[in-house]
């Protein structure tokens, strides 16, 4: 069994995108594992409400009171429509989650089997995905209560303390905001290492060994105090590479809209004339139906760019963690059968009056 670094882990990862993706190559494998891709990192949704900003400006300026009266008067007269808002927001989100749990495991079994296939998946991991949903939601819920706790706390307290009621509230309110910098720095720093964690080594022990989510985590643990600088470096090195693929993909997805920007631009013309030729009502339906057209394009470009990204990061983590988990491993490097042995040779039965040979 071989026991990469995170160093060693980069060549075999290319190598295993190189056989996905080129040998052959086929535009519809990069749009299937760009479309599991991007489900698979939708992890969760963010639903603002902004609200609007106070009446006034220009050199009156505004009170601290004239912000906070227009805050309570907009809660208090949108309420209902506030909490329906919330509530759909947070159904929506709860989907997201759900389908990025169980598109997690498919994208683990496409870049294992190297043949992405979305049914095969859904049904070989069902169980898995519903047990890493759990720990999911668990883990969201312990986000918003330590960034109520980072975020909120601080500001609450200056609520408290009449930091917004004075006229120019922003010089008091700096020294609140500076260690809730701070906290959310370092919260964002935590999130971000518990979810790679569980993403790239939780995932393979919950769909090879069946295991529960606690179980996961508990071996996943033994293994990082096992080798704690082995899995920092890890994740340092997936940093940096990570910094790299956005920057390449930023680039190659500049040189797609350079290159796709003039037929778009003929294209709108086009369109602009046969609005102007065909009447209002017409040109609305042939305007829509443009705009989907395109945005189907743009999703589908988007698909196709980011699937090498990725196809390495999940290999990236298969071939580092391989190494250690043995049933990963069996499945990345397959040992060869057994050699057969051949049967003994048997000496042929003896013909009567016919001496045997000496």
């Amino acid at each position: 069994m071989f026991r990469l670094s995170a160093i060693d882990a980069i060549n075999p990862a290319f190598e295993r995108m190189r056989s996905i993706l080129f040998r052959p190559f086929r535009f519809n494998t990069w749009l299937k594992i760009g479309f599991i891709g991007w489900l698979a990192g939708t992890g969760s949704g963010s639903f603002n409400l902004n609200l609007p900003s106070s009446p006034g400006g220009g050199s009156s300026g505004t009170t601290g009171q004239d912000v906070e009266r227009t805050i309570r008067t907009f809660f208090n007269e949108h309420l209902w429509l506030i909490v329906l808002v919330g509530v759909i927001g947070l159904l929506i989100g709860i989907g997201f989650v759900y389908l990025s749990c169980r598109f997690r495991f498919i994208l683990f079994d496409s870049i294992l089997q190297k043949d992405p296939k979305i049914g095969r998946g859904w049904r070989r991991y069902g169980r898995e995905a519903n047990r890493f949903f759990g720990f999911e939601m668990y883990f969201m819920v312990a986000c918003g209560m330590a960034l109520a706790v980072v975020v909120g706390l601080p500001l609450w307290r200056a609520f408290k303390n009449g930091v917004f009621k004075s006229d120019d509230p922003f010089p008091a309110l700096f020294a609140y905001l500076i260690p809730i910098f701070v906290g959310a720095f370092l919260f964002v720093i935590i999130a971000a290492i518990i979810a790679s964690l569980a993403n790239d080594f939780a995932v393979p022990l919950l769909a090879l060994d069946d295991a529960t989510i606690g179980g996961a985590l508990s071996t996943l643990q033994q293994m990082i105090s096992a080798e704690p600088w082995a899995f920092a470096g890890y994740l340092g090195m997936k940093l940096v590479l990570w910094i790299a693929a956005s920057i390449a993909l930023a680039v190659v997805m500049v040189v797609i809209v350079l290159v796709l920007l003039i037929p778009g631009v003929i294209v709108a013309m086009l369109g602009v004339a046969a609005m102007k030729a065909a009447g209002p009502v017409l040109g609305i339906v042939v305007a829509v139906i443009g705009g989907l057209l395109a945005s189907l394009l743009i999703f589908g470009v988007l698909m196709i760019a980011t699937a090498p990204v990725v196809v390495f990061f999940t290999s990236y983590a298969f071939y580092f963690f391989g190494g250690r988990y043995p049933r990963l491993g069996a499945v990345l490097w397959p040992q060869p059968p057994a050699p057969v042995a051949p049967p003994p040779l048997v000496p042929p039965p003896p013909v009567p009056g016919v001496a045997p040979a000496v």
